[in-house]
């Protein structure tokens, strides 16, 4: 298991400085999350040059690119809509293999208009599947989020197994499944033959089951039951910390990785 953090905590940090973070702190990767006018760098708008020059400097520093997180949803009902996003698919994964990274983070998103949820589930299962043709050539994975209309696992998963494709996986993100009333083992139950990436953030939560971030260890969501789970499948990718502009980088990286590696076997 290994342990990164996307650029939400240091949105304002250039690559290099990501990097710095990282070793300071022992972070194995950082992951850079694209079409949020962030400083690192990893863009579509970057530039053929520029794409291999970053590559060097991941490949020069030992920290890897855990993923690219993106904005890209499917769940639209115009088709046009769908053909768009096929196409910025496909463009953030000549990105991944140019920099040298081998996942990218992709929503399921919510419908555009109010369809049936299996009909929700169909679009965006499709359209995974129409992606993986162009991922597996290029042996990128597509993680796609439990997030938004597909927080609970069991909703991801259904489009995952439509797609088909061993390029498309899941981006388990604990809380989001958790906040809709699954429980850890019930979440993971579903995911867990599919788990790519993980993304991990905790908090507390209000009477209406709104959640507020809160330092890892110091919420509610149960973690260390989350990482036993994916310590007994023997999963081998990031913990990804995502914790959006809550508190400085010299705040939450140092305490993220220590409450984490905390939870580890012994």
């Amino acid at each position: 298991m290994k342990f990164s953090f996307m650029s939400f905590s240091c949105p304002e940090s250039t690559l290099i400085e990501m990097l710095e973070y990282a070793k300071k702190y022992g972070y194995d990767g950082v992951e850079p999350r694209a079409q949020a006018q962030h400083k690192h760098g990893i863009e579509l708008e970057t530039s053929s040059k520029k794409r291999k020059e970053i590559k060097k400097i991941f490949q020069d520093s030992g920290i890897e690119c855990a993923c690219i997180a993106t904005s890209i949803r499917y769940c639209f009902v115009d088709r046009e809509k769908r053909k768009n996003a096929l196409e910025t698919t496909r463009s953030f994964i000549d990105l991944a293999v140019e920099i040298g990274t081998t996942r990218i983070r992709v929503f399921g998103g919510v419908p555009d208009i109010d369809i049936p949820e299996e009909d929700a589930v169909k679009i965006v299962g499709e359209c995974l599947a129409l992606a993986s043709e162009y991922a597996e050539k290029n042996r990128i994975m597509l993680c796609l989020e439990t997030h938004d209309f597909f927080s609970r696992a069991d909703t991801a998963m259904r489009a995952v197994k439509i797609a088909d494709s061993s390029c498309v996986k899941i981006n388990w993100d604990i809380m989001h499944p958790f906040t809709q009333g699954m429980s850890i083992k019930e979440a993971f139950d579903h995911v867990k033959n599919f788990v790519e990436h993980c993304h991990v953030h905790d908090g507390v939560y209000d009477e209406k089951r709104n959640v507020k971030l809160a330092l890892m260890g110091q919420g509610e969501i149960p973690y260390r039951e989350a990482i036993r789970l994916l310590e007994e499948m023997n999963y081998q990718g990031y913990l990804s910390g995502e914790y959006i502009q809550a508190w400085s980088p010299d705040v939450v990286l140092p305490h993220e990785i220590k409450t984490l590696k905390s939870y580890l076997y012994r």
